[in-house]
């Protein structure tokens, strides 16, 4: 008899393409013929802590629902129970919903083979991909090629979307400008856009959820609008869900990193091994991270300046951290190094 599993993750944008669709790809090469339940839900919590609201495209659902992995796709809500679809509805396909006490009953109910949750708590030098291999049992798996699965129709969209603009089509992704402990210095952002636009002929692109381009006059889905990144011929970023979308759709990808290992989150670490063609290889640049790494959130600005440096910030939390020239290792990066590596990666620029 075939195995079923129930598996829920409903992290974020990130993990929808990083984490889940390599466990799931390996739970279905190692059980060939199991039936997998995939729960997740629309999108973030809301201010009550609590899944239920669509936001941000309903990204959960929209991302995984083309994925060839899940057999049935299940919409997590705190509250709401509605197994005929009716509530949630996406691309016109109807969703079963489960409320939190359904899902606990269902995880009761002796009916799968395996159950796993996989929202877990990442330590800052674990590797999550190991973590999550060793929740499934499969604690000797190293199978990491996340992807992101689109649609012909994604594709065909994104293509004559992307037609109008020239090559080469270098993308900044959104996040890059963000002034946020994650963020790159936003006060260097026109000079590399300059710099880029003179050296290859073509200003960037932006990518990200406010350049959400049109289509016959309506925008794009959050799917199609990633799918216009495989048009593209290089992208730029910092660790965030863009990032992952772009590399996870096959376009190289410079990451801008710093106060992290690489095996945390880092595309050149996981993904290279899969990609044969050397100018397709996803690079890294790192800033000069201090004596002790944090996560780039809560707390871990002040772990690396002195407490004169730390005064000067301004800091009120990691998405508003003050001085943007001090606040981290990851904004000393320069438009210089970005170009030098940009020129191993883009190979025909116009002077």
């Amino acid at each position: 008899m075939s195995k079923k599993f129930l598996i829920k993750h409903v992290g974020n944008m990130g993990d929808m393409v990083f984490f889940a669709p390599p466990i799931l790809e390996t739970l279905k090469k190692k059980h060939p013929d199991c039936h997998i339940t995939f729960v997740t839900a629309w999108g973030f919590k809301n201010k009550k802590n609590v899944y239920g609201k669509r936001n941000q495209s309903g990204f959960c659902i929209a991302l995984m629902q083309s994925n060839p992995d899940i057999d049935q796709l299940v919409h997590f809500h705190e509250t709401k129970l509605a197994l005929d679809g009716s509530y949630c509805i996406e691309e016109g396909r109807r969703i079963p919903t489960w409320s939190k006490k359904y899902y606990e009953d269902q995880k009761k109910s002796g009916t799968y083979d395996g159950v796993y949750e996989l929202d877990l708590g990442i330590e800052q030098d674990e590797n999550p991909m190991k973590k999550m291999y060793n929740v499934v049992g499969l604690p000797e798996e190293t199978n990491a090629n996340y992807k992101l699965y689109l649609s012909q129709k994604d594709r065909a969209v994104a293509r004559e979307v992307m037609s109008k603009y020239p090559h080469p089509r270098i993308v900044l992704l959104e996040g890059l400008e963000g002034r946020t402990t994650r963020g790159w210095n936003a006060d260097q952002i026109s000079e590399l856009e300059q710099r880029i636009t003179l050296t290859y002929g073509a200003p960037p692109i932006w990518f990200g959820g406010k350049y959400v381009r049109e289509y016959q006059g309506r925008p794009l889905t959050l799917r199609e609008n990633i799918a216009t990144l495989t048009y593209c011929d290089a992208a730029i970023g910092v660790l965030s869900g863009p990032l992952h979308f772009a590399a996870a759709v096959g376009l190289p990808v410079l990451t801008l990193l710093c106060d992290q290992p690489l095996h945390r989150a880092d595309p050149a670490y996981f993904l290279n091994e899969y990609i044969t063609d050397d100018a397709k290889k996803h690079r890294t640049l790192l800033g000069p991270t201090g004596y002790k790494m944090g996560f780039l959130k809560e707390g871990s600005t002040q772990i690396n300046l002195t407490p004169q440096e730390w005064k000067n910030q301004g800091y009120v939390d990691w998405n508003m951290p003050g001085n943007q020239a001090t606040k981290s290792c990851l904004s000393v990066i320069t438009v210089d190094e970005i170009m030098a590596v940009l020129t191993d990666m883009v190979h025909n620029p116009t002077i």
